[in-house]
């Protein structure tokens, strides 16, 4: 049974890094590491129940904290871009430099 949240789990986290090496706007980048994040949570429940070794609560709202402080971070990030008029294209993110 546990093959099944294995495969389940390596085909999530797949598509996340898929949609991450494939487009170029920062939200769909964020929204893929988010879905990449949620496979990882997946396979350690399913690695954590199988196992039944410590807590799978304080390891899943660990998680879920990190991608909660990244959604935070982006949401930050595209407001500034948005108010200073730059691309959301990650290629021509050096015009923060300026």
């Amino acid at each position: 049974m546990i093959e099944y949240f294995i495969a389940l789990s390596l085909a999530v986290f797949a598509i996340g890094i898929g949609g991450m090496a494939s487009s170029r706007h920062v939200l769909t980048i964020v929204i893929s590491s988010e879905v990449a994040i949620a496979a990882s949570a997946l396979l350690a429940a399913a690695f954590f129940s199988y196992v039944s070794v410590g807590n799978i609560l304080v390891l899943l709202l660990s998680m879920w904290s990190v991608a909660a402080m990244e959604v935070i971070a982006l949401v930050a990030v595209y407001r500034y871009m948005a108010k200073t008029g730059v691309m959301m294209d990650v290629t021509k993110l050096s015009r923060l430099k300026n």
